[in-house]
């Protein structure tokens, strides 16, 4: 199974994500992330939607988004970065260390209280999921990620 992230450009209306995520559903695949927002025109949105299968199987979901009223375009090739924000309680002992870890990824961090903090990074998905495996000593307890958002790379634009 290949990971595949999908840039949609819709139509800013109602209903329009609801017809994108049943086209999923319909067809039995997980989305493992989904990330949607306006986008410099009012008029649209961008869903970035993070899945997996094989080739022939994105490729038929691409085809049947292209087949929706409301999507403009469907893009791959793209530059994706996420955001997590982790709640982390690193023991006295461990603080230089785990300043060293976040300064090494170019997280940043909010001490909230007692030695409890939260730290938020923006980079690719793999980055993120590699910054998180070198949190996990630090005493992880809480995770918040936004999933993938995505341009194509090229100086072209969707209009």
């Amino acid at each position: 199974m290949n990971r595949a992230v999908l840039s949609i450009l819709v139509s800013n209306h109602f209903g329009v994500l609801t017809r994108v995520t049943n086209l999923f559903s319909q067809r039995g695949f997980n989305i493992d992330s989904l990330a949607v927002g306006e986008t410099e025109n009012e008029n649209y949105s961008r869903i970035t939607i993070t899945t997996s299968g094989d080739a022939a199987s994105v490729n038929q979901i691409k085809l049947q988004l292209d087949k929706l009223e409301d999507v403009k375009i469907v893009q791959e090739k793209l530059f994706i970065r996420e955001v997590m924000l982790v709640k982390v309680a690193p023991r006295v002992n461990q603080m230089e260390a785990f300043e060293k870890c976040v300064e090494d990824f170019n997280g940043r961090t909010q001490i909230i209280e007692d030695g409890c903090c939260i730290v938020e990074l923006t980079d690719t998905p793999a980055s993120v999921n590699y910054f998180l495996e070198e949190l996990r000593e630090y005493h992880i307890k809480e995770i918040s990620r936004t999933g993938g958002a995505a341009l194509q790379l090229s100086t072209e634009t969707v209009y």
